[in-house]
């Protein structure tokens, strides 16, 4: 594969799916796989294990599996771990992987995979007519996205770690209705106008924006997929009242938090 010039198609229908690993009970390989996988954790980290190689994919964070595969996933430090997924490039007598990126390919931050991942997922399970190709769109958008961020790991690693911990903090912490962008300067070392500079650079958004999504993309997989009040929702996803999440949705998704819990139904 030439990485310069990036091209890639799905020759075949995907899979796309959600899924709970309960504790104790994972999930084994017994052959190497047939396909490619790509997922995103919705609630828990998952364990995956690989030729004896173990790795953590958090609550939030996407995932690669290659084709050619033996391996094992599990819940770890959790009852259960969700996750939505696709199984794409099935092919039996090439076992070898069509895509660059290491098992953990993001940090789910710079682009809105939750939502990329959910409307694939719907249209696939609605079955309307041209589903087929509105999924394979979306999963290519994924794929796009990710290789967006792989050639920018690479071109541009040294500042990208330099926010490592403060995007790590702010992924631990964004559901807090007190969080201060402030604080992510503090943890990086640096002042708060660099810090916002170096920020937009690698990510293409102010600090702000980026909370913002992630409580968006938090609400949506909420709203989606359980019957919590949107009070409770909002609380849960860092908003201080009803009011301000629902003006916040609208203007990050088009829809108010009911209408797009009832889109969904």
């Amino acid at each position: 594969m030439n990485h310069d010039t990036f091209v890639y198609q799905i020759p075949d229908i995907p899979r796309v799916f959600t899924d709970t690993l309960r504790k104790d009970a994972p999930y084994i390989a017994r052959k190497p796989r047939d396909h490619e996988s790509l997922f995103i954790v919705t609630n828990g980290t998952l364990l995956y294990e690989k030729e004896g190689r173990r790795e953590l994919v958090k609550e939030g964070q996407i995932g690669y599996i290659a084709r050619g595969s033996v391996d094992t996933s599990a819940a770890c430090d959790c009852d259960a771990v969700s996750y939505m997924a696709v199984n794409f490039c099935h092919d039996r007598k090439n076992p070898i992987p069509t895509l660059p990126f290491e098992t953990v390919c993001s940090q789910g931050i710079r682009f809105n995979y939750e939502s990329l991942f959910s409307q694939a997922l719907s249209y696939y399970l609605s079955k309307t007519p041209g589903y087929v190709a509105i999924c394979s769109g979306l999963i290519m958008q994924i794929i796009g996205c990710l290789y967006s961020e792989y050639k920018s790991l690479n071109f541009d690693n040294r500042k990208i770690q330099s926010l490592k911990v403060s995007v790590e903090y702010m992924k631990a912490h964004f559901t807090d209705s007190g969080f201060e962008i402030r604080k992510l300067s503090q943890i990086a070392g640096v002042s708060e106008k660099h810090f916002r500079r170096v920020f937009m650079e690698v990510y293409g958004k102010t600090p702000s924006a980026f909370l913002q999504e992630m409580r968006i993309n938090k609400a949506e997989i909420l709203l989606a997929g359980t019957s919590k009040s949107i009070t409770d929702i909002a609380q849960q996803c860092g908003f201080t009242d009803v009011y301000s999440f629902s003006h916040s949705f609208k203007k990050n998704t088009g829809y108010s938090p009911s209408e797009y819990r009832a889109g969904r139904v």
